[in-house]
């Protein structure tokens, strides 16, 4: 029996031993984790050392990238320093790959180099710190360059304490911005009900954990209105363990009310925004303890779906501009009004409202589409409301972007009295021509290019095959109107697309491109050029009326087919501005034209950018443009340039 029991007790004690190696053995043989043991999210202040400036609230994100490796973060970064008008503020600091030695009592956080923008421009920031007991010390050394002096170095210093394990590096800023309804709202120190702020304030968002509350009375004594106008331009948020903390504020009012001086600090927790201000004059102090309830301010249709076998293309919404925007969705052609009665659906901003008519929509209902229908949407706040024109439209799906020229242009009259006339290719081929209408109509005023004068461009029998297109750059004088700038050099241009005149930015009247549903192979056709006498520079393409002469430039023409990315079909377009320069470009295929006083055939592939090629997943459009003057759309070019095209045609 006393054998058994001490084989018993040797077999308890030896796995007691066993479980307790395998307790030291840490994580179950991988070896050290300093990064995963130091990872989170630490609170602190960022101050420069030895220095009597003021202190700034910090936090400092730990990320793990490797057992012993981490990644150091901060953004929203404002250094005081001593003597300076404005502290130095940097957007985001990361150091990707920092070493980590020691053990769990000290963590070593070895020095680490980061380059970054700053208010100062580009600086060097150093890192190198310590993690012990949940306190975290780092120490920064600040290189920047000072005009007289060189580079100088600031050593700054955070010193902080584990506010949680996780890494949380959420934008606060974005998810609290809105507007506050007033909930209670009290006062000691002078003997005023609190009537103002009678509704709310409003929280608007401008960086990462940075807000501004907009300008806002609060109850003060004064003679004419017993209120005093607040407005906090910028003001950092901290999060902690329980709330997101608003940075201590001090500020001097300064107004026809007197001097006075804000303090003022608050936080946002569970929904409610609570702001504790102190108000200071020569008479007075006042302390308020202000409470709001948040409230979206959101008001927008952030995506609309109808099920529907009549519908090809889900609706696709536009811009929102002074509080309008439009929604179009597209049908099969010849769909029947009978058919478009359908039910959409709707996801729109949080707690915001949507509205048919009069009384909010009621999901689930059939709506006429065989006509325009208006929609609303309410801010749950109440302030902000957004009114939507939803319509239909028929894709256009056989676009050939080919034409010879030979089919019957279309007559165009720029106004009513008849006076300024000019053709178009039609068949959804546009020129210049609208813009030269329009500098005519604009000569009663400028005598800048009359109505007797040519257009850009006219249709040709001196062609390669039946007609052509004769393109002219014109001199129309250059010269400024109202709001607007007439170029000294108006080319002549026909392309795939609409023109509408852009009075504000002549460049954006031609809208250029149509849906393409097929891969482009090349870009073919025949051309003869003549170049102009005396080139002109515009160098500034937003003064269009200003120019020079160029002596060493002789014109070229331009003939380009581009294809391009599109989120939507109805809004998304390239336009004189952007046509080559633009990040949706997928593919060009740019014909090397030049002089040639015969007709020349042309045939260029496309070439796709890096990267790039042809998803029939995807939306896209392509535009085939060709111009008089090559760099027509800067408003340069040489008068007189003319440009035969014929035969244009893009091949799949």
């Amino acid at each position: 029996m006393k054998k058994n029991l001490l084989f018993l007790l040797m077999f308890v004690c030896s796995m007691s031993l066993f479980t307790s190696c395998n307790d030291d053995d840490d994580n179950n043989g991988e070896g050290p984790q300093l990064g995963r043991d130091i990872a989170g999210t630490y609170n602190g202040t960022l101050a420069m050392v030895a220095s009597e400036a003021k202190t700034s609230r910090q936090q400092v994100f730990i990320t793990q990238v490797g057992a012993n490796e981490v990644s150091l973060d901060l953004k929203n970064i404002s250094i005081n320093i001593e003597g300076a008008d404005a502290p130095i503020e940097i957007d985001a600091v990361q150091f990707p790959n920092v070493v980590v030695e020691g053990d769990n009592t000290l963590a070593e956080l070895k020095e680490s180099k980061a380059t970054v923008q700053s208010t100062l421009g580009e600086i060097e920031v150093t890192a190198a710190g310590t993690v012990a007991s949940q306190k975290l010390n780092l120490n920064f050394s600040v290189k920047v360059k000072v005009e007289g002096e060189g580079d100088k170095s600031i050593d700054v210093a955070f010193v902080g304490e584990k506010l949680s394990s996780e890494v949380d590096m959420k934008d606060y800023a974005q998810e609290l911005a809105g507007w506050y309804a007033r909930k209670e709202l009290t006062v000691t120190g002078i003997d005023l009900e609190p009537k103002w702020p009678t509704d709310g304030i409003e929280v608007v968002y401008n960086k990462y954990d940075q807000i501004s509350i907009k300008p806002f009375y609060i109850t003060f004594p004064y003679s004419a209105n017993d209120t005093r106008q607040i407005e906090i331009k910028s003001a950092r948020l901290i999060k902690t363990a329980t709330s997101v903390e608003i940075e201590d504020i001090h500020q001097a009012l300064t107004d026809n009310r007197g001097d006075a001086t804000l303090d003022l600090s608050g936080k946002f927790e569970d929904g409610v925004l609570t702001l504790n201000m102190t108000i200071t004059n020569a008479e007075n102090t006042a302390h308020y303890v202000f409470t709001a309830d948040q409230k979206k301010t959101g008001a927008i249709i952030e995506k609309m779906t109808i099920n529907s076998d009549v519908v090809t293309v889900q609706p696709e919404i536009g811009e929102v501009a002074s509080n309008k925007a439009n929604i179009v969705f597209y049908i099969k052609d010849g769909t029947s009004s009978d058919k478009l009665s359908l039910v959409p659906e709707f996801e729109i901003s949080s707690g915001a409202t949507l509205y048919y008519g009069d009384a909010a929509y009621v999901k689930g209902t059939a709506i006429d589409f065989s006509k325009e229908q208006t929609f609303k949407v309410t801010a749950e706040s109440g302030k902000t409301t957004t009114t939507y024109t939803i319509k239909t439209a028929v894709l256009q799906t056989d676009f050939s972007f080919a034409t010879n020229f030979d089919g019957e242009w279309e007559h165009k009259s720029y106004n009513d009295a008849g006076k300024i006339l000019y053709d178009e290719p039609g068949a959804g081929w546009s020129t210049s021509n609208g813009g030269v209408a329009y500098i005519k109509g604009m000569d009663f005023i400028l005598h800048c290019y009359s109505a007797d004068k040519p257009n850009a461009v006219t249709i040709s029998t001196d062609s390669k095959s039946g007609k052509a297109a004769r393109l002219e750059s014109l001199d129309t004088t250059g010269k400024w109107a109202f709001i607007t700038s007439v170029p000294k050099v108006t080319s002549g241009s026909v392309f795939s697309g609409v023109f509408e005149v852009d009075p504000i930015n002549t460049l954006k009247s031609t809208k250029f491109g149509y849906p393409c549903f097929k891969k482009p192979v090349a870009f073919k056709g025949s051309y003869k050029f003549t170049a102009g006498k005396t080139y002109y520079t515009c160098p500034d393409p937003s003064k269009a009326h200003i120019f020079e002469v160029d002596a060493t430039k002789t014109d070229l023409p331009a003939m380009n087919a581009v294809l391009y990315e599109v989120d939507t079909y109805a809004f998304d377009i390239l336009d004189g501005t952007n046509l080559l320069t633009s990040d949706k470009i997928v593919a060009i295929a740019s014909v090397d034209g030049k002089e040639q006083a015969e007709y020349t055939d042309f045939s260029v592939d496309f070439k796709f950018k890096d990267g790039k090629n042809f998803d029939p997943a995807k939306k896209y459009k392509l535009a085939v443009v060709c111009s008089s003057s090559k760099d027509g759309d800067k408003f340069s070019g040489a008068p007189g340039s003319v440009l035969y095209v014929d035969d244009l045609e893009v091949t799949f």
